[in-house]
C-alpha cells in the first residue's frame, strides 16, 4: 500500500498548535459541540459508553448519515449483532444519530482530525473490525491509517464532485495512497466508477452499489405538525423550500409573492441557525411569518412558516404538495431528491446537483424533477404542475417506485460489506 506523502503530515504537525484555536473559532459560530472538542483530539476520557471492536461507519453531514443508518439498519437486518460506531463532522448530524431508537445500539463520535498522531490514537482506542467511509469524505490518513491497521476499508455510496476530482488529480501521490486503500468501492454509477478507478482504486475493488442516501425508515412524519400546517394552510396549497441555501430563501419569498393567495410557503433551512435571518428577509418583503423555532405554531394569517429545526423534514414532504429542493440555486450540490419523491412530492430543483446527479438523472427521467432557474421559473413551474392533476399522479407513482427501488441498496451494500469484513477476520 502506497504511504501518504511526507509533505502532508507535516502540514498537520506544523498546524498543531493552532488547531485548538481552529476548533474553538468554529465552537463560537456553531459549527461544533464545545462540550465535546475533546473527541477532535481522539480523547475520550469522559466517555465510558464506547464499544470495543465496532463496525465503524463514517459520515460528514445529515445526507450521509441518512446513508449510515439505511446501512445500519440493513446490517442489522442480516443479523449482525457487533456494536457500530457513527462518526460524523457536523452537529446536525450527531443531533440525527441522537434522535435514533435505543434499539440501533449505535455510539456517536466527532470524526478525529486527521493530524497522523491524533488517527493514531483513535485506532488505538477504537480497534475497529470494520471500516466504512460514505460519499466522498475521504481524509489520507483516516483511510491509509485504518487500511494499515489491518481493517478492511470500503467506501460506500462513493461520489466525487467535478472539483473535488480535479483536485485529487493534482495530487497524484496522495490520491493513489488513499484510494488504493480501500478494498470495497460502491460507487453510486458508472461515471463514478471509472472516476475512482482513475484516482487509484485498484481494478476488482470497485462497482457500482448506487447512492444510500435514502429515506430513513428511522424518522417517521409527526402526524400533529402535518395537521398543525395543514390547518394553518386551510383551502392552500403547500411549497415547501427544503434544505434552502443562502442566496435561495431570497428567490423562494419573490416566488411566493408571485404565487399569490393561493399558496402556503414553508422555509426549512439546511442550517436551522439561519432562522431568524430568514424571518427578517420574509418581513422586509411584507410577508406574514412564524417561526417554528421560537415555539410559535403556524396560523391561517401567515404566508410563511419558517421551519428552522432539527429532524422534522419528513414531516414537512409529508405536509407538502410541491418541494423545491435546495443546495440547488447555487453551487452546493444539491439535496437527496429521493427523500421527497419518496412521499410522491413533484420536486422542483436548480442545476447544481452534482453531488446526487445519478437521482436527480434518474427522476427527471420518470418526470419526477424539473429544473428551475429563478424565481419566476419556480413559480410558473408549481403553477403548472398544482393545475395537472393527472400528471401529479404519474409524479406520485413515480417517484414512490424510484424509492422503492432504491431502498433495495442498503441491503446489498450491507451484504457486501459483512463479507469483507468476515473473510478478512477468517484470514487473520
Amino acid at each position: 500500500m502506497t504511504a501518504v506523502p511526507r509533505h502532508y503530515d507535516l502540514v498537520w504537525r506544523l498546524c498543531r498548535p493552532l488547531l485548538p484555536l481552529m476548533l474553538a473559532r468554529r465552537a463560537r459560530a456553531g459549527k461544533e459541540d464545545r462540550t465535546r472538542l475533546e473527541e477532535r483530539f481522539a480523547r475520550y476520557g469522559r466517555r465510558n459508553d464506547l464499544p470495543d471492536a465496532p463496525i465503524w461507519i463514517h459520515a460528514v453531514s445529515v445526507g450521509e448519515t441518512v446513508a449510515g443508518i439505511a446501512l445500519i439498519e440493513a446490517i442489522r437486518a442480516a443479523g449482525e449483532t457487533a456494536p457500530v460506531l457513527i462518526t460524523t463532522n457536523t452537529v446536525t448530524a450527531a443531533a440525527r444519530v441522537a434522535d435514533l431508537p435505543a434499539s440501533f445500539d449505535v455510539t456517536h463520535l466527532y470524526q478525529p482530525l486527521d493530524h497522523p498522531d491524533i488517527v493514531a490514537s483513535f485506532l488505538r482506542r477504537l480497534r475497529p473490525r470494520l471500516a466504512v467511509f460514505l460519499e466522498s469524505d475521504f481524509w489520507p490518513n483516516l483511510v491509509t491509517k485504518t487500511a494499515a491497521a489491518g481493517v478492511p476499508v470500503a467506501f460506500a455510496s462513493s461520489q466525487l464532485s467535478d472539483r473535488a476530482a480535479a483536485r485529487w488529480q493534482r495530487q497524484p501521490r496522495l490520491s493513489r495512497a488513499l484510494f488504493g486503500a480501500a478494498d470495497l468501492v460502491l460507487a453510486v454509477d458508472q461515471t463514478q466508477a471509472d472516476r475512482l478507478t482513475a484516482l487509484g482504486a485498484t481494478n476488482g475493488t470497485v462497482q457500482v452499489g448506487g447512492s444510500l442516501k435514502l429515506p430513513a425508515a428511522a424518522s417517521k412524519p409527526d402526524q400533529g405538525l402535518v395537521t398543525m400546517l395543514r390547518k394553518a394552510a386551510g383551502k392552500r396549497r403547500i411549497l415547501l423550500a427544503a434544505s434552502t441555501h443562502p442566496g435561495e430563501d431570497e428567490v423562494v419569498i419573490d416566488a411566493a409573492d408571485q404565487l399569490g393567495a393561493g399558496w402556503f410557503t414553508i422555509i426549512a433551512p439546511r442550517h436551522p441557525e439561519r432562522g431568524s435571518a430568514i424571518r427578517a428577509l420574509c418581513a422586509s418583503a411584507g410577508h406574514r411569518t412564524s417561526q417554528r423555532s421560537t415555539g410559535a405554531s403556524a396560523t391561517s394569517g401567515d404566508n410563511i412558516h419558517i421551519a428552522d429545526t432539527l429532524g422534522e423534514m419528513d414531516s414537512l414532504f409529508a405536509a407538502s404538495d410541491i418541494v423545491f429542493l435546495g443546495g440547488s440555486l447555487v453551487p452546493s450540490g444539491g439535496h437527496n431528491p429521493v427523500e421527497p419523491a419518496a412521499y410522491g412530492r413533484p420536486v422542483l430543483s436548480g442545476p447544481h446537483v452534482f453531488k446526487n446527479r445519478a437521482e436527480f438523472d434518474a427522476l427527471a427521467d420518470a418526470g419526477v424533477v424539473t429544473t428551475i432557474h429563478g424565481a419566476k421559473d419556480l413559480a410558473s413551474q408549481v403553477s403548472t404542475l398544482a393545475a395537472a392533476p393527472g400528471r401529479l399522479a404519474q409524479i406520485d407513482a413515480a417517484g414512490r417506485a424510484h424509492a422503492a427501488e432504491t431502498g433495495k441498496r442498503p441491503a446489498n451494500a450491507a451484504s457486501l460489506c459483512l463479507e469483507l469484513m468476515k473473510g478478512r477476520a477468517a484470514t487473520s
